[in-house]
């Protein structure tokens, strides 16, 4: 019987399961403009700083893992290895640095607070608080610093907002029988005319402005009277067919405890009215709320009671009442009923970027089934379909998108098509909380086809406009805006630059013992390491070279005919000295989850690029070579990587 062979012997087993589980994903989506100008800033801000890069370790690593790595740096960089006056300097600096990172990452507190905010608030004396608090409190008083800091940043942002909406009807425009009446009226011979047809003008009878029917201007503003109470105050102004009508509310906000918070709202204007609302979470998966308003004292409110649970991970249910006008004995006996009770299940799923609700409401006076979806697409747009058919209203359709333009701006387009509306082109612009929308009646009838029209014609202009106008624009931008980022940190550039030379430099005789540790037991030897923007592989000079060449190589490695000219700009970098430091007992581990222009020995060579690691390696007299993107791990050595087997 063959036996199966034994994973302790097999030099490939221990990294077997590591790399498996280090895939990194390859989903991208667009950013928009301001978003990746900051990402490129934020990229190559001078404070930028990983202390698990600089010890090589996982962000989950052990304290023992991050003691062993701080060791094996220890024992290169610390100054009293170094016996050259010239490398005395670097290597205090370096090392400096690496006992930064084991300070922090070796105290739990420390550790949290970076993991948290970052290598500036690990570096902060955090005299947030009275002495003897506990992490949790220093936190919460860190939290509510941060959180003030941000709401003073925001106040203009989100504490005002205003919208304007301007109706047009431009019907004359797409209504075919205007437009074939008037067709009909130009045959006539002599160019007469039906006396009770108003005569054509020409070329100016087919242009036909869209009539403004109504407009609404809306604003509002809203503070926070304690910590759990807030004030909203909202104006709005009505036109339609000349004649106005305002309004003033008030909405009061109170947070009663994590599980229950209610709010009261008065209306003053031409209908005043009051509402109140009430909402109660029975646990996390179940809740349930109760409103009320009223625009008389003479009935009682109407009434919209809710409940709702949670029924799985995605799924939501929920049933809801409307009491509609009713009356209590004597009270609300007077009144005219206009609004009829009636009851509607809901049901609601939920997962990443995808959301549908479907909705069946059944009633005295009118029931309806409708169904909602909404979607988050690439390229920073949001999608939004619905149907509704209601025993009233008859079917009513909408489309909708909008795309983030700009970092605080978006612009949305949607089509309404009803039975008892017509078609309806509605526009949108939204920006840092003030919005303006333009709806254009098309047509007052049911035009399932100019629905379509109006449907296709905004799209495929929108893509055009963005694939020949906007897509190149903001490509121009941003490539302008990472050669200004370039430029403005080149002496930033030179600077880490140098420290990865002089780092090559003091671990090159560490490096040499490692190698020829290796080579006595045909163990792993990096041949070729690459970082950066890099070209296609070419497996043959790498063949070529003997092991003669290979410690040539090493040793020319860090000197100053080695290094690169400030002046060239560099798309990829050799850090083969740098991968080598990182082998221990022919095993090689390169920690993911962070740039790897933080790693010891590693710059990074094309500023606001995506960079890729490429390494080839000898292992049991075989040529391996693994390339991974930026945020990878790198387990070595692995069958997987074999891509010869000669010498």
């Amino acid at each position: 019987m063959a036996s199966s062979p034994d994973a302790s012997s097999d030099p490939y087993s221990l990294h077997a399961r590591s790399e498996r589980g280090s895939s990194s994903h390859d989903d991208t989506t667009e950013e928009d403009l301001e978003t990746a100008e900051e990402r490129i800033e934020r990229e190559n801000a001078p404070a930028s700083v990983d202390y698990y890069a600089i010890l090589n370790v996982e962000r989950t690593a052990s304290e023992e893992d991050i003691k062993n790595a701080f060791r094996r740096l220890a024992l290169i960089f610390h100054p009293d290895k170094t016996h050259l006056a010239e490398d005395k300097l670097a290597a205090e600096t370096k090392f400096a640095e690496i006992q930064k990172a084991h300070d922090v990452l070796s105290n739990p507190a420390k550790r949290h607070i970076y993991d948290t905010y970052g290598a500036d608030a690990a570096e902060m004396s955090w005299e947030v608080g009275a002495r003897g608090q506990t992490q949790e409190e220093v936190r919460a008083e860190y939290d509510r610093q941060t959180r003030q800091r941000q709401e003073m940043a925001a106040e203009t942002l989100a504490k005002s907002r205003g919208e304007i909406h301007l109706s047009l009807d431009a019907s004359q425009l797409f209504d075919p029988e205007v437009r074939f009446a008037r067709q009909r009226r130009r045959r006539l011979p002599l160019g007469r005319f039906e006396p009770q047809e108003e005569p054509a003008r020409g070329f100016a009878d087919i242009l036909q402005w869209p009539e403004v029917t109504s407009a609404l201007v809306k604003h509002s503003w809203e503070t926070q009277l304690t910590q759990q109470t807030g004030l909203t105050v909202q104006g709005d102004v009505v036109a339609r067919n000349g004649i106005g009508v305002g309004n003033v509310t008030g909405i009061v906000r109170h947070v009663v405890s994590p599980m229950m918070w209610g709010e009261v709202s008065g209306t003053l204007g031409q209908t005043p009215s009051a509402q109140a609302k009430l909402v109660k979470n029975f646990s996390p998966d179940s809740f349930a709320t109760l409103a009320a308003s009223s625009t008389t004292l003479a009935a009682p409110p109407t009434l919209v009671a809710s409940l709702g649970r949670k029924l799985s991970s995605t799924f939501t249910g929920y049933l809801t009442f409307h009491s509609g006008d009713w009356q209590l004995g004597p009270w609300g006996a007077n009144q005219d009923f206009h609004q009829r009770s009636a009851c509607s299940v809901g049901l609601m799923r939920r997962v990443d970027r995808v959301q549908w609700n479907t909705d069946i409401q059944a009633g005295i006076a009118s029931s309806h089934v409708s169904f909602t979806y909404f979607s988050t697409l690439p390229r920073s747009i949001r999608a939004r379909a619905s149907v509704v058919l209601s025993t009233t209203m008859g079917m009513q359709c909408s489309l909708a998108a909008d795309k983030k333009v700009t970092k605080y701006t978006r612009i949305g387009l949607g089509v309404d098509a009803a039975q008892m509306g017509g078609v309806t082109l509605r526009m949108k612009l939204a920006r840092l909380g003030q919005k303006f929308v333009l709806p254009i009646m098309l047509t007052p009838q049911f035009d399932l086809k100019l629905a379509l029209w109006a449907t296709i014609l905004p799209v495929v202009a929108s893509y055009t406009m963005d694939r020949f106008y906007f897509s190149p624009r903001r490509k121009q931008r941003l490539a302008d805006k990472l050669s200004q980022v370039r430029a403005s940190n080149a002496e930033l550039f030179s600077q880490r630059r140098k420290e990865a030379e002089d780092a090559i430099r003091i671990m090159k005789d560490s490096v040499l013992r490692k190698l020829e540790a290796e080579e006595a037991k045909n163990g792993l030897i990096i041949v070729e390491a690459i970082y950066g923007k890099l070209p296609a592989s070419d497996l043959a000079p790498i063949q070529a070279l003997s092991m003669q060449g290979i410690r040539a190589m090493f040793e020319t490695m860090g000197t100053s005919s080695a290094s690169v000219d400030d002046d060239k700009q560099l798309e990829y970098i050799d850090v083969t000295v740098a991968i080598q430091s990182l082998v221990n007992s022919s095993q090689l581990h390169v920690s993911g989850g962070h740039s790897k222009s933080n790693v010891i020995g590693f710059y990074d060579p094309c500023w606001g690029e995506a960079k890729r690691l490429r390494i080839t390696y000898r292992y049991q007299d075989k040529l391996h070579q693994v390339e991974v993107d930026d945020h990878s791990a790198v387990a070595a050595p692995l069958r997987a990587h074999i891509v010869s087997d000669g010498r």
